[in-house]
């Protein structure tokens, strides 16, 4: 059912150029760049859009800086960026993996190391309503 004159819309998913029809959604164009699902369960398993209606939410990404969009209510548009949850954790890992490893011998590299494995310290802020 492709018309030769349909309108074509290109759009970034994890990196890669994709041009797809005008119409497409984007749980269809991920299909289409053959990204292999949206995100990774808590056991690993990878995770993909399901339900197609939005009810099952194994569709969510990353749509123009905007976490937790699900791709399969959301038509493309031309220049839309997606990142898919898998993609972001795949390069989480490997920045993980390549400042680890980058870091320089003596003290100032074993300094800097054990600076980025500390655990952050998160002050919680409490709201005080006074009406």
């Amino acid at each position: 059912m492709t018309d030769a004159n349909a309108a074509r819309l290109h759009v970034t998913i994890d990196g890669r150029n994709v041009e797809v029809e005008a119409g497409t959604t984007v749980a269809a164009a991920l299909a289409m760049a053959g990204g292999g699902g949206t995100r990774t369960s808590v056991s690993g398993q990878p995770r993909a859009a399901l339900c197609g209606m939005g009810v099952c939410q194994e569709c969510r990404v990353t749509i123009d800086g905007r976490a937790h969009a699900l791709a399969c209510q959301t038509l493309c548009r031309e220049g839309q960026v997606v990142c898919s949850a898998r993609a972001a954790n795949n390069a989480a890992n490997a920045t993980n993996v390549s400042s680890s490893t980058n870091l320089s011998s003596g003290p100032s590299g074993a300094n800097a190391a054990n600076a980025a494995n500390a655990p952050s310290t998160i002050t919680p802020t409490i709201a005080t309503d006074k009406r």
